[in-house]
């Protein structure tokens, strides 16, 4: 079996569009059959983002980790345990190799 070769995308900046690119990246692998996992940042699990309505009735994984954002927290502190974990799974999903495209 040929095994593709890893690829690493970031998508910076202080204005819009990145995660517009990443998930547009997320429709184009699942249309091709790729399995896809998503590991979205700082956005609270009791939530429930369009990014994630879109995703997972086309089979992508997705996980939604965090208390909320930064810029409302009254506990910084804890926002880094937040991330740290959320980064922590998501090397998780990396390392577990079922995933042709994961998304941070």
């Amino acid at each position: 079996m040929r095994v593709a070769k890893s690829l690493v995308l970031v998508n910076t900046g202080d204005g819009k569009g990145k995660s517009s690119a990443a998930f547009g990246m997320v429709m184009r692998a699942r249309a091709r059959g790729w399995p896809v996992a998503v590991v979205q940042f700082l956005k609270s699990d009791d939530w429930v983002t369009g990014e994630q309505l879109m995703a997972e009735p086309l089979g992508v994984d997705f996980w939604s980790l965090g208390e909320g954002f930064t810029w409302d927290s009254d506990d910084l502190t804890r926002d880094e345990a937040e991330a740290r974990e959320a980064w922590r799974h998501g090397k998780a999903v990396v390392e577990a190799g079922e995933h042709r495209l994961v998304v941070f």
